[in-house]
């Protein structure tokens, strides 16, 4: 009876160190891409779901580059420590070197728009500005 009593509580500790590391090896790694819907601000701010794009298998490489324009995988972001970098305007901003990239209206209209023109996988986007752009809501006075 004792010696039952001894090897279940010593299962039971392995299994609570492994418990216990697994959690904290988990909570130490970047978290996935966001699950909910971005609002990515601007004049005319926009909607953006990662989940719907990557059902379709568009992978983080297919938006999501280094300043070297090298695509940027899942791995790589998860290794970074600052996502930071990953907003589109940490680079098309006043000071990049290409003008038709400072501006990120227009860095996301050359990719967004023509993916969702051309299609992925059989699928095309929302082709209509309201589809991805917020309706600016008209605030009366009083209201």
């Amino acid at each position: 009876m004792k010696k039952r009593m001894i090897t279940s509580a010593a299962l039971l500790a392995m299994a609570f160190t492994v418990c216990l590391t697994a959690g904290i090896v988990s909570a130490a790694l970047p978290s996935a891409a966001p699950q909910e819907e971005l609002i990515i601000d601007g004049k005319k701010p926009a909607r953006f779901n990662h989940p719907t794009h990557l059902n379709l298998g568009l992978d983080c490489a297919s938006c999501h580059h280094d300043k070297g324009h090298n695509p940027l995988s899942a791995e790589a972001i998860a290794e970074m420590k600052d996502f930071a970098s990953l907003k589109c305007v940490s680079c098309h901003n006043n000071e990049h070197p290409n003008k038709d990239l400072q501006k990120a209206k227009d860095v996301f209209h050359a990719k967004c728009q023509t993916c969702h023109k051309e299609g992925f996988a059989g699928k095309n986007g929302p082709k209509k500005c309201t589809g991805c752009h917020l309706k600016k809501v008209k605030k009366y006075e009083g209201c």
